[in-house]
């Protein structure tokens, strides 16, 4: 593998690690990896209000930049997260000054054929309560049928 690969996958694994951390530090059921490409690289669920348990698809993406407020995913994977029946949570992590960024992926009006541009909202105190908010919210996901 080349330099280049090899720096380029250690950025990716710490912007998963930071992501984990996150995840752990506001308490889920659980959090799970899986085991063949499915494109989302965590599965994690937060018990609810109601005593349900909200699951949620996560992408991990790693910069070396601070984004500019936007990032750019592929349209096919904005697709399969937008519907998707799990709703989907895209954190990128600036894994030089070591802050995360995160956007909900779901449908909306997104231009652009190839690539989508998500607006992220940095994670700070306010927006990491308001984030963990929404992941325990009693009516977040889907609904069960019945």
């Amino acid at each position: 593998m080349s330099a280049h690969g090899t720096k380029s996958r250690i950025a990716e694994r710490r912007a998963e690690l930071m992501v984990e951390l996150l995840l752990q530090e506001l308490e889920p059921e659980f959090i799970s990896r899986p085991t063949v490409d499915v494109g989302y690289d965590l599965l994690v669920g937060f018990l609810n209000k109601k005593k349900g348990i909200n699951t949620f698809a996560v992408q991990v993406k790693a910069t070396e930049r601070p984004p500019a407020g936007r990032f750019q995913i592929m349209r096919d994977t904005f697709e399969r997260f937008a519907h998707s029946n799990i709703p989907g949570l895209l954190f990128v992590a600036d894994v030089k000054q070591s802050k995360l960024f995160y956007a909900w992926l779901n449908a909306g009006k997104f231009s652009g054929t190839v690539n989508v541009s998500i607006p992220l909202i940095p994670l700070d105190e306010s927006s990491r309560a308001e984030l963990e908010t929404k992941l325990r919210a009693a009516d977040a996901g889907v609904s069960a049928a019945g």
